[in-house]
C-alpha cells in the first residue's frame, strides 16, 4: 500500500516531464528558424524616431546598397588589367539582385575619362592609382545567395597579378551573419558538452547530467518558440540567447541538486518537497532580478537590445519553469553522491575572517585602481573592422577598401538657408564648396553629391551650354539612369551628400565626428535638414548601448539592494549587496577599458549576466543565513558564525555553478569572431570575480558594517 503512492508520484513526474520535452521539442523543430536574420536596418526598431528619419531619407532619395570590389595591380593602365575589369564587371552585373555596375569599363568612356572626371575619379580610382573599384548596386535584401555568387566570381578571377578585395555594408552584414551562425551552432553545442562533462565530474551521475542538459536545452527551445511566435527572428544579439537561457536554467538546477544533497529526509518524496521549498524561494528572487534587468531593455530604441530584452524576459521565465517542472523528475530518480574533492574545494569557503578581510581590502584597492584608470577609457563605439580578426584576410581586405575611399555611408540632407531652390549656379557653387571641405576631412574617405553629378554632366559639350535646371532634367531621365534623383528631391530644395566614412584608425566615437562635420554646411550658406546612413545609425546605436549599460547597471544595483532588503529585512544587507554588485561592475568594465577591449553590441550583455551571477549566489547565501540565524540561539545575521554556517551549505553549489558557467563560456574564446570571443571571455572573467566577491567579500562586509553600527 505504501509503495503505490511512491511509485505513482515518481511515474507522474516522469510522464509530465516526458510530455513537456516531447511537445516543446516538436514545436521547436516545426516552428523555429535558427538562421540569424541580419540586415543593414537592424539597428533600430521601426517605430523609433531615428529609424523613421533614416527611412524618410531613403524614400526621398532612392539610394541602393553597394558592394565594393577593389582590384589591385601594379598599373591600372595595363590593357590586361582593363580586360580583367571588363570581365569582372560583366560577371558581377549578370548576378540576380545586382541592378547595375560601375567601373572603369562601365560608366566612363575609358580610363583617361575616369582619371580626369571629378565624379568617376572619386568613385572608381584608388589611392596612388594602383587600384580601381567595381561598384555593384544591390536591389535585394537577400544578401546570402548574392554574396556567395560574388565570392565565387572573385575566387575564379583572382590571380597573383590581381588582388580582389570585397567590402560594402551588404558584405559586412553577411560576414557577421555567417560568424554568428557558425558560433551559434558550433560553440553553443561545445559549451553544452563542456558543461555536461563538468557536471559529470562533479556529481558522478549520468542521469543528473542528462536531466540537467535536457532541461536547459528545453528551456532554450521554449524561449525561441515563444520568441518566434511573437514575430521576432534570431538577430545579432538573440543569436546568443539560447546559451544565456541555458546558463540561467543551469544555475537553478545546481542549487537544487545541492539542497537535495543536504536534505536530511529519508523519504524521496519528502526530500524532494524539502528541496523545492528551500530552493524555489531563492530561485524566484534571483529570476525576478534577472527578469527586471532584461525587461528594462524592452523600452530601449536600439532594436537588438529591444529584442534581447524581450527574449531575455521570456528566457528567464522559461528557465525557472523548466527547472522546476522537468528536472525534479530526473532528480527524484537519481542517486547523487558528490565526490570528496568537490566538498574539499567548497570548504575553502567560508574563508577565515582574517583572509576575508584581506580579500575585501584587495578588492577595494583593485576596484579603485582599475576603475579610475579604465572606466574613462571604455570604448562602446568600436569600428566595424573590430568585428573581424586583425590578421585575417577578411579584415585586411576590408581595411584596404576602407583606406581607399571609406566604407561606411553617412547621408547629409541639406537645404539653402533661405530655403531656395538648388538647381541653379549659385547653389552649385555653395554645394561645391561644401563638397571640397567635406572631402578634406581626415575621417572622410570620399564624397559623392549633386555638384559632382553636375560636373559629370558638364563634361559633355552640350552640358556646358544648358542651364543647371535643364541639365538636371536630363540627368533625371531613365535613359540616363535617373542618377540625379538619388541626389536631389522632386521640389529641388533638398539635396543629399553621400559620404563614405573611414572606419580604420578611428579614435573618436562616430557621433563626435558627425558633430564636427555638421558645422560645415552653414559655412557655405546651407543648413542640415536631416542625417542618416549606416554610419549615423551605428553611432546612435553605440550611444544607446552606452546609455543602456549605465542606466541598466545602476538600475540593477538599486534593484538588487531592494531585493536584499525584502528577503532579509536589514538595510545593512541591502547596502552590502549594492556595494558588491558595484565592485563587479567597476572591475569588469574597468578591465575592459584598461586593456582597450571594445564593448560592441554583441558583447555588451556580458556585464548583465555577470551581475546576474553574483546576485544569484548572494540571494541563495542570504536566505540560507537567514534560516541559520533562526535556528541558532542568540545569533543574528550580523554574526560571522551564521554566515559560516550558510557558506557550509551554499558555497559548494555557488562554486560548481560558477565554474561550470566559466568553463562553458570559455569555449567561445576559440571563436574566429571577435565579438563572440569578447562575449564569452568577459563572462568567464566576470563570473570568477563575482564568485570571490559573493563568497568572500559579501559576508565580511555585512559583519563589518554591523560592528561599525554597534560602535557608533
Amino acid at each position: 500500500m505504501t509503495l503505490l503512492p511512491k511509485l505513482s508520484g515518481r511515474i507522474i513526474a516522469a510522464v509530465l516531464s516526458t510530455v513537456m520535452i516531447m511537445v516543446i521539442g516538436f514545436l521547436f523543430i516545426n516552428k523555429v528558424d535558427l538562421e540569424p536574420k541580419i540586415t543593414p536596418d537592424f539597428f533600430f526598431s521601426s517605430d523609433s524616431a531615428i529609424y523613421k528619419q533614416d527611412k524618410a531619407i531613403q524614400n526621398e532619395f532612392p539610394f541602393q546598397q553597394q558592394i565594393l570590389l577593389n582590384v589591385t595591380t601594379d598599373n591600372i593602365g595595363n590593357p590586361n588589367y582593363i580586360r580583367k575589369i571588363q570581365v569582372l564587371s560583366n560577371r558581377i552585373q549578370s548576378i540576380k539582385g545586382i541592378n547595375s555596375v560601375q567601373s572603369i569599363t562601365h560608366g566612363p568612356k575609358n580610363l583617361n575619362a575616369a582619371l580626369n572626371n571629378p565624379l568617376w575619379k572619386r568613385l572608381l580610382i584608388g589611392d596612388n592609382q594602383k587600384s580601381s573599384f567595381i561598384i555593384a548596386f544591390v536591389s535585394t535584401d537577400q544578401f546570402a545567395p548574392l554574396i556567395r555568387k560574388v565570392e565565387k566570381i572573385v575566387n575564379d578571377e583572382q590571380s597573383g597579378s590581381y588582388k580582389i578585395r570585397i567590402s560594402g555594408l551588404p558584405y559586412i552584414v553577411e560576414q557577421i551573419r555567417r560568424n554568428l551562425t557558425n558560433d551559434m551552432k558550433t560553440f553553443t553545442f561545445g559549451a553544452i558538452i563542456v558543461s555536461a562533462l563538468m557536471l559529470l565530474a562533479v556529481f558522478r551521475s549520468v542521469l543528473i547530467v542528462i536531466g540537467a542538459v535536457i532541461t536547459c536545452v528545453i528551456a532554450a527551445m521554449l524561449t525561441l518558440i515563444i520568441q518566434s511566435s511573437m514575430g521576432i527572428s534570431i538577430g545579432i544579439l538573440t543569436a546568443n540567447l539560447g546559451t544565456i537561457v541555458f546558463v540561467l536554467t543551469l544555475s537553478h538546477i545546481i542549487f537544487m541538486i545541492s539542497n537535495w544533497s543536504n536534505a536530511s529526509k529519508d523519504d524521496g518524496n519528502a526530500k524532494l518537497r524539502h528541496t523545492l521549498k528551500y530552493t524555489l524561494t531563492a530561485s524566484f528572487w534571483a529570476a525576478l532580478t534577472t527578469l527586471l534587468g532584461f525587461g528594462s531593455l524592452i523600452f530601449v530604441d536600439a532594436k537588438p537590445l529591444n529584442e534581447l530584452g524581450v527574449g531575455g524576459t521570456v528566457g528567464t521565465i522559461s528557465a525557472i519553469i523548466c527547472a522546476y517542472t522537468i528536472f525534479p523528475a530526473f532528480l527524484r530518480f537519481a542517486n547523487v553522491n558528490p565526490t570528496k574533492f568537490t566538498y574539499s574545494l567548497a570548504k575553502k569557503f567560508p574563508l577565515p575572517e582574517l583572509y576575508a578581510r584581506r580579500l575585501t581590502q584587495f578588492i577595494i584597492i583593485m576596484t579603485g585602481v582599475i576603475g579610475l584608470y579604465g572606466i574613462e577609457r571604455i570604448n562602446t563605439d568600436p569600428s566595424l573592422l573590430s568585428y573581424f580578426k586583425n590578421d585575417s584576410d577578411l579584415y585586411q581586405g576590408l581595411y584596404h577598401v576602407d583606406d581607399n575611399g571609406g566604407s561606411s555611408p553617412l547621408l547629409f540632407v541639406i537645404k539653402r538657408k533661405d530655403n531656395g531652390r538648388l538647381d541653379n549656379g549659385a547653389s552649385y557653387d555653395q554645394m561645391w564648396g561644401m563638397q571640397q571641405r567635406l572631402s578634406a576631412q581626415p575621417s572622410v574617405g570620399s564624397v559623392i553629391s549633386l555638384p559632382v553629378i553636375m560636373a559629370e554632366g558638364n563634361e559633355h559639350w552640350l552640358g556646358r551650354l544648358l542651364p543647371w535646371n535643364i541639365l538636371l532634367d536630363i540627368l533625371s531621365k531613365p535613359e540616363h539612369g535617373a542618377v540625379a534623383k538619388s541626389f536631389i528631391n522632386t521640389n529641388r530644395d533638398k539635396a543629399v551628400f553621400i559620404i563614405r566614412m573611414n572606419e580604420g584608425g578611428r579614435t573618436q566615437d562616430r557621433l563626435s565626428i558627425i558633430n564636427e562635420l555638421k558645422s560645415i554646411p552653414s559655412q557655405y550658406g546651407l543648413k542640415l535638414s536631416s542625417i542618416g546612413g549606416a554610419y549615423y545609425l551605428q553611432g546612435e546605436l553605440a550611444s544607446s548601448v552606452s546609455q543602456s549599460m549605465i542606466i541598466g547597471i545602476l538600475s540593477l544595483i538599486a534593484l538588487f539592494g531592494i531585493v536584499g532588503l525584502i528577503i532579509s529585512g536589514q538595510w545593512i544587507i541591502a547596502f552590502s549587496v549594492m556595494i558588491c554588485a558595484s565592485f563587479v561592475s567597476i572591475i569588469v568594465l574597468g578591465t575592459l577599458g584598461a586593456l582597450k577591449i571594445p564593448i560592441d553590441i554583441i558583447s555588451s550583455p556580458a556585464i548583465n549576466i555577470c551581475l546576474g551571477l553574483i546576485v544569484d549566489n548572494i540571494i541563495h547565501l542570504t536566505l540560507a543565513a537567514k534560516r541559520r540565524a533562526k535556528t541558532l540561539s542568540n545569533k543574528t545575521m550580523s554574526s560571522w558564525t551564521v554566515w559560516k554556517e550558510a557558506l557550509d551549505s551554499q558555497s559548494w553549489p555557488a562554486i560548481i555553478s560558477t565554474l561550470t558557467i566559466m568553463i562553458g563560456f570559455s569555449v567561445f574564446g576559440l571563436s574566429d569572431f571577435p565579438p563572440s570571443q569578447r562575449f564569452g571571455l568577459e563572462i568567464v572573467y566576470g563570473a570568477g570575480v563575482a564568485m570571490f566577491i559573493a563568497l568572500g567579500v559579501y559576508p565580511y562586509l555585512i559583519t563589518r558594517f554591523s560592528k561599525l553600527k554597534t560602535t557608533f
